[in-house]
């Protein structure tokens, strides 16, 4: 076959095809959409003409298009998920997609590897708030397809791979029993695309793509920053020392703004103290981002970065042999420093900061988790994203502890009813099997930094420091809350670790281009090609419902929720219906 379209690219003529579709299918805002997909082909056609002018081929032209369709995608939504969204931000939006534009272009032209123009896709399409309205279907259709064309010939398959595809599996199993089982294929959708892109970049090495990755990281994380901190104009003027609280931004909860904040800030810190000849931009960024931070209020993001930014700063300082000498006194003499301190704070801080009334809210709440869990479904969990039905379980009831404050939890944050820890969260949607294989992997991925820490080479070192500091911030930050099954959160934190040295892995085998591997190809084309023809024909069906319905709706592009207005007579009997519908105290939930 030809060049431009072989095996490795007919993946892509498929996603392109997808992916210009559902521009046409989004009844939103049909004009801004159509517009934008026209604009992303003539960017593409200017783009090919000056490449083909300039005899620079290295990055094939529909893998170009794919990703300008998704960076186009994701701001469309993001712009059309009105009305949270208000005018000025809409206006930030296309302003962030001028400037993703102008990066995906400025990397094509330079004739860069393909990896790192997927990398910028990924990275931006996943910010908030441009990808909350995409799903993950789209993402998992973008990494799908670009895996066979940016793939290495030759695959070592690593014990860590090993340990990762036994713990999907288990996921898959888990999100198939769980009791709302749409909601869960939704989120193992996120979760595959995460495991995709950390087989790939992990597959590369390290230091061929770690400035790359980092500088490209580090610009769409800041690129969201001044996104999220043009919002606080709304309550100008404030004090910066004692800012008000910003309780929502498009929709996003203060913890996720709060904790993308402090991560970006934790990788711009690190990526200008590798590369000075971009600190003009990295730091003042990074200050920003630990200030937005800081005006959240959020006490899990300080904490984590904190703690982070400290492990690095000891890391860098214990080598080697006296590694545990000096690194494990000062970490407990400097944590029990913490501790003290709080007694010296002024009594205001410290009831805003270190309410014990919160602790003891979450540690019930854990426990009901636990209770309803062990009781109902202990070893693979009620599975993913189904913690609002933990009260409707069997043997739930009003005098259990923990239920008032699951309670007031679920109709506090609506579309949020978790139990605000990782590893309870973990517990409560994979059972006792999935958390094994958690731990296990956390263990795992916590000896190969170790490896690396100890490594003769200083960059692998340094890396080791990077890689080290992430595990710190979100081992922390996921204790006190839940926003790693976020895609805003997860996405990068996946990026960071995809620097880890997969070589201290023993090798379980190797995978080449042969017959299997197009026996695989061809059983992926065809569910792919599925996959893409179901989201395409669901939303189509779904727009056809909404053009029946001349009432203004709030809705999602993927998850479309919507009300049509009846007559008295009808509205009456819908509502002796639902009654009658109502599920009894104590029975089995219906899986979604």
């Amino acid at each position: 076959m030809s060049l431009l379209l072989n095996l490795k690219t007919i993946p892509l003529v498929v996603l392109a095809f997808s992916l210009a579709l559902l521009f046409f299918f989004d009844p939103s805002n049909p004009s801004l959409s159509r517009d934008s997909v026209v604009f992303s082909f003539f960017v593409w056609f200017v783009s090919l003409g000056i490449s083909f002018r300039k005899k620079k081929f290295r990055i094939h032209p529909l893998f170009l298009l794919a990703c300008l369709l998704l960076i186009g995608l994701s701001t469309v939504n993001g712009i059309n998920r009105a009305p949270v969204v208000y005018f000025p931000q809409k206006l930030n939006l296309k302003l962030l997609y001028v400037a993703a534009l102008c990066l995906a272009i400025y990397l094509f032209l330079k004739n860069v590897h393909p990896i790192f123009l997927f990398i910028h896709t990924v990275a931006f399409a996943c910010s908030p708030p441009l990808f909350s309205s995409i799903k993950s279907v789209p993402l998992l259709l973008f990494v799908a397809a670009s895996l066979f064309y940016l793939t290495p010939k030759k695959i070592r398959l690593r014990k860590l791979y090993v340990i990762v595809s036994i713990s999907f599996f288990v996921l898959l199993i888990s999100s198939l029993l769980s009791y709302k089982s749409q909601a869960a294929l939704l989120q193992l959708c996120l979760l595959f695309s995460g495991i995709l892109i950390f087989f790939l970049l992990s597959s590369y090495p390290s230091l061929f793509i770690k400035k790359g990755l980092l500088l490209i990281l580090s610009s769409n994380l800041l690129l969201n920053t001044v996104n999220l901190f043009s919002a606080v104009h709304t309550i100008w003027p404030f004090d910066f020392l004692q800012p008000s609280l910003l309780l929502t931004y498009a929709g996003f909860p203060v913890s996720s703004i709060a904790v993308i904040s402090a991560f970006s800030a934790l990788v711009a810190f690190y990526t200008a103290s590798q590369y000075g000849r971009y600190s003009w931009f990295l730091i003042p960024g990074g200050l920003i981002a630990i200030y937005l931070t800081y005006f959240n209020h959020s006490r899990a993001s300080l904490l984590a970065f904190g703690l982070a930014i400290l492990c690095i700063f000891l890391f860098r300082w214990s080598k080697k042999k006296v590694f545990f000498r000096i690194f494990i006194p000062a970490f407990c003499l400097i944590v029990l420093f913490s501790v003290v301190s709080v007694f010296f704070f002024p009594q205001e801080a410290a009831s805003q900061y270190f309410d014990p009334k919160t602790l003891l809210i979450r540690f019930s709440l854990w426990n009901f988790h636990f209770q309803s869990v062990l009781q109902n479904s202990p070893i693979f969990g009620i599975g993913l994203d189904a913690d609002s039905l933990l009260a409707h379980l069997p043997g739930a009831h009003s005098e259990k502890i923990g239920y008032d404050d699951f309670y007031k939890f679920l109709h506090s944050f609506r579309s949020y009813p978790q139990a605000h820890n990782l590893y309870v969260e973990t517990f409560t949607s994979l059972g006792i099997l999935g958390s094994l294989f958690f731990l296990w992997i956390t263990l795992y991925l916590s000896l190969l930094s170790y490896r690396m820490l100890v490594s003769k080479s200083k960059k692998i070192f340094d890396i080791g420091i990077f890689i080290s500091g992430v595990l710190v911030f979100v081992a922390v930050h996921e204790f006190f809350d839940y926003n790693l099954g976020e895609q805003h959160f997860f996405v990068p934190v996946v990026l960071a670790l995809s620097l880890i040295r997969t070589r201290s892995s023993s090798t379980m085998g190797t995978f080449r281009q042969n017959s299997s591997f197009k026996a695989v190809y061809a059983v992926s084309l065809v569910l792919l090609g599925y996959l893409s023809f179901q989201l395409v024909w669901e939303q189509r069906l779904r727009n056809l419902i909404i053009a029946s319905i001349q009432d203004e709706i709030e809705f999602d592009n993927f998850l479309i929720y919507k009300e049509k207005k009846f007559p008295e007579t009808v509205k009456s009997f819908l509502i002796l219906s639902k009654k009658s519908l109502t599920i009894k105290s104590g029975s089995v939930p219906k899986k979604i």
